[in-house]
């Protein structure tokens, strides 16, 4: 994908299908202050009965194949 794709779901809920086949939930962050070529985007998400909360860090749209609202799927609320 694109960073224009992506940077439209920033701060929101999303579900996203990665370049190799996993599938996460969560709010998508985005941040090009890095100053390197690409935006980094981290997904965060609650983590599992009350523990801390996980994330992962994607370094450019690319690593993202598929993104898709998801406010309406309590797991992927921040």
């Amino acid at each position: 994908m694109t960073d224009q794709e992506v940077q439209a779901y920033d701060g929101k809920a999303v579900r996203v299908t990665l370049a190799d086949g996993r599938v996460i939930a969560g709010t998508l962050h985005a941040d090009d202050a890095h100053g390197h070529g690409h935006v980094h985007y981290v997904i965060v998400s609650d983590g599992i009965e009350g523990a801390e909360k996980v994330s992962e860090m994607l370094h450019g749209a690319s690593a993202i194949t598929e993104i898709a609202d998801a406010s309406n799927d309590p797991a992927a609320v921040e």
